[in-house]
């Protein structure tokens, strides 16, 4: 095998165990404030201007918040631009989703009961419109039939006027 292909293969394998140590680093650092490790600490005071407020006091606590604001929201719209949503935005989001996954499961039960009871009406309500339209077919029937029965009658006593 090419001795390059291993080297390759090797650098990036140190590369991504230097990233991750940077990274790991970074989280400490980011959940532990102020103190932590101190590479980290240490530029991010020099670059946002703390290093020239004495550290500890209450002076340097409220300018370390306001700076750590900052940089947070800044680092949330970093992560927007490569469509990365921040941990607890995700976990809110999910929580959320449970919530509206719950309520629509409600709203299903809720909607298949009251189909259920619409259709049980329903079946009541046609058999009542059926045994109805019998009722009123057997009802013509009869007044037709009662009707040829008149109208039989009265042609029966029609010649017997005429005599």
């Amino acid at each position: 095998m090419d001795t390059n292909f291993f080297e390759l293969w090797g650098q990036s394998f140190l590369n991504i165990a230097k990233g991750q140590r940077q990274m790991d680093e970074f989280n400490r650092w980011l959940s532990e404030g102020p103190g932590g490790s101190d590479s980290l600490p240490g530029l991010f005071r020099r670059i946002y201007g703390l290093d020239s407020v004495e550290k500890g006091g209450d002076e340097y606590a409220k300018l370390y918040e306001k700076a750590m604001q900052f940089f947070q929201q800044s680092f949330r719209e970093y992560l927007r631009l490569f469509d990365v949503t921040p941990r607890e935005e995700h976990e809110s989001l999910m929580k959320e989703c449970e919530v509206l996954k719950q309520k629509v499961l409600e709203q299903e039960q809720t909607i298949g009961h009251l189909k259920k009871i619409l259709g049980d009406k329903g079946l009541e309500s046609a058999a009542s419109v059926r045994d109805l339209q019998n009722v009123l077919k057997k009802q013509t029937d009869q007044f037709q039939e009662m009707m040829k029965t008149v109208g039989q009658a009265f042609q029966q006593q029609r010649p017997s006027k005429s005599r």
